[in-house]
């Protein structure tokens, strides 16, 4: 039985986690329409802090800034200081996709993206 345990927490610190620092992500897609946005942004991360950049201004209601809340086995879950939950699925080693829920907005869709490591 300890033997099972044991196995279960090293397999939960070796799994596949978002920890890298920059990357470049693809434009804003909406879920409802799928239509994209013009414009690629950047997302760091650094001490448990996301912060998502633009040239043009990132879509309404999108938060430049949010916080890791909890990390979980299959993504991380950041908390913005509106309200607004980004939850960041790792795909590889070097990219994950990103999606954007407003919880304190009624609205049936959502904002996603896929982000790659910058070299």
């Amino acid at each position: 039985m300890v033997k099972f345990f044991f196995i279960l927490l090293v397999s939960f610190f070796i799994t596949c986690k978002v920890f890298a620092i920059d990357y470049i992500c693809e434009p804003w897609t909406n879920t409802l329409t799928l239509e994209k946005e013009e414009a690629t942004f950047t997302a760091k991360i650094e001490n448990g802090t996301l912060n998502l950049r633009s040239s043009n201004s990132l879509p309404q209601d999108i938060p430049k800034f949010s916080q890791l809340s909890i990390t979980l086995p299959n993504y991380d879950l950041f908390l913005s200081p509106n309200g607004t939950i980004i939850t960041a699925f790792p795909i590889s080693d070097r990219s994950f996709r990103i999606y954007v829920y407003f919880p304190n907005i009624e609205r049936r869709w959502f904002w996603f993206s896929q982000c790659r490591l910058i070299k």
